[in-house]
């Protein structure tokens, strides 16, 4: 049984080079928002068990000291919110939006691709499964007599598109749903660190 070559699969059908490409940029920007997620914007634990640790024994200034060392965004919301004159929850959260919109914009940057990919795929698969089943039946009409071999060429064209449409577009929609929903995790811890550090300096034997 012959295996067929990515060449002949290229030349197979208008799809496949459409397919091929839209696969490429997903894989791209996978990769520079994997970079982001886990190495440009990663969220600072370390940092935040730092600081309320500091909180924790009464030292502010140590805690600010802290911030200050890391150029991370939630690092500059933690700095802004212990420079706040009033410690409520309401304040520290309404001061805190700045920075969450700042990080939302960053964590959905082009998230939004593998949404889409993962929709029009399958129908560029769909549309090569209609160019092929046309090629097929052309085929036939030309020479008159059936046969598999006289579809043949038509039906692996429709076969292979709507396999790759399927393909590309069930890694889209994991990508998507991977990004997002860490992106929602994100944004959640984040919140819940404000109300942490509202809770630490409402206390009353927190240092103002």
């Amino acid at each position: 049984m012959q295996t067929m070559t990515i060449t002949e699969m290229m030349r197979l059908s208008i799809a496949m080079p459409v397919l091929a490409t839209i696969s490429v940029l997903v894989a791209a920007v996978a990769l520079e928002r994997m970079y982001f997620f886990w190495i440009a914007a990663r969220m600072p634990v370390g940092l935040w068990f730092a600081i309320r640790s500091k909180l924790d024994d009464g030292d502010k200034d140590g805690a600010l000291a802290l911030c200050r060392r890391s150029e991370s965004v939630m690092a500059q919301a933690l700095s802004r919110l212990l420079h706040l004159p009033k410690a409520d929850t309401e304040s520290l959260m309404e001061a805190f939006q700045l920075y969450r919109q700042r990080m939302q914009l960053d964590l959905s940057r082009r998230v939004g691709l593998f949404g889409t990919v993962s929709f029009i795929a399958p129908l560029i698969g769909l549309f090569g499964t209609v160019l092929g089943i046309m090629r097929a039946f052309h085929d036939l009409s030309v020479q008159g007599v059936g046969g598999p071999s006289v579809v043949a060429a038509g039906i692996s064209e429709a076969l292979i598109t709507t396999a790759a449409g399927i393909g590309v577009a069930v890694v889209s929609a994991v990508l998507y749903n991977y990004f997002t929903m860490a992106a929602r995790h994100r944004l959640n811890t984040m919140d819940l660190w404000v109300l942490e550090l509202s809770a630490l300096l409402e206390r009353p034997d927190a240092e103002t």
